[in-house]
């Protein structure tokens, strides 16, 4: 995958973090003083949350390395476009059926630790509510991970996400800044095409896994996503 896929795929989904983290974003501290101090506080609460994501990336990045070196990078994108598309289709039955109880537990261990940062009210407890931010279970993110596993190394992997979080970046900053910007009614109405994203990106990892096993696929195809593929015999 191409490190500025990262970057895009975060901008085009960060109107879900509209809905899911808008509220998040409201309830941070802001300074009563300039419009720069509110930058300052923005940029570290957000620097927490894409070190976070950063972190992930380089983690899976090692897993993405060893399934590569081993021949498997196509299967693991048709794999992965296959859960996310499938997790689109069965999106309303996942929501209602009952979480799992490790979910539910660091869920709110995670809450219970923001609430003590958001209690101090200075810019270390910021930035570490950014972290924990990063930390929340969140489908959008685990698009993007999925994505950056198949980049040539775990560095490229870590890179991906970083950018991935500096995409999201414009969508929160104006929840942050200016909370009346982007009205309820428009962030309930963007967050109906987040699906459509998501199941763009899974079919595309599954094309992808088929164009890596060099399956026929029209010259057109196959030139249009060469440049989101790694091929085993490319890594060093």
């Amino acid at each position: 995958m191409e490190l500025w896929t990262g970057l895009l795929f975060g901008f085009l989904g960060s109107f879900h973090c509209i809905g899911m983290c808008g509220p998040i974003a409201l309830s941070l501290p802001r300074p009563r003083s300039d419009f720069g101090s509110v930058l300052v506080y923005a940029a570290i609460y957000n620097a927490g949350r894409i070190l976070t994501y950063s972190f992930f990336g380089l983690m899976i990045g090692f897993l993405g390395r060893k399934i590569a070196l081993a021949g498997f990078q196509s299967v693991l994108s048709i794999t992965l476009g296959v859960i996310i598309v499938l997790s689109v289709l069965l999106s309303k039955a996942i929501k209602q059926s009952q979480k799992p109880a490790f979910y539910n537990t660091i869920t709110s261990k995670i809450n219970t630790a923001y609430g003590k940062l958001l209690r101090k009210q200075n810019t270390p407890a910021l930035f570490g509510m950014g972290v924990l931010n990063g930390l929340l279970p969140c489908a959008f993110v685990y698009s993007g991970l999925a994505a950056s596993v198949l980049t040539e190394t775990p560095v490229h992997s870590m890179a991906y996400m970083a950018l991935f979080g500096v995409g999201t970046l414009p969508a929160l900053l104006s929840v942050y800044i200016a909370p009346h910007f982007i009205s309820v009614d428009l962030r309930t109405a963007i967050r109906k095409y987040i699906p459509y994203l998501a199941f763009s990106l899974g079919v595309f990892l599954i094309v992808r896994g088929i164009a890596l096993q060099d399956l026929r696929l029209s010259v057109t195809l196959m030139e249009g996503i060469e440049p989101f593929c790694v091929f085993p015999g490319a890594i060093m």
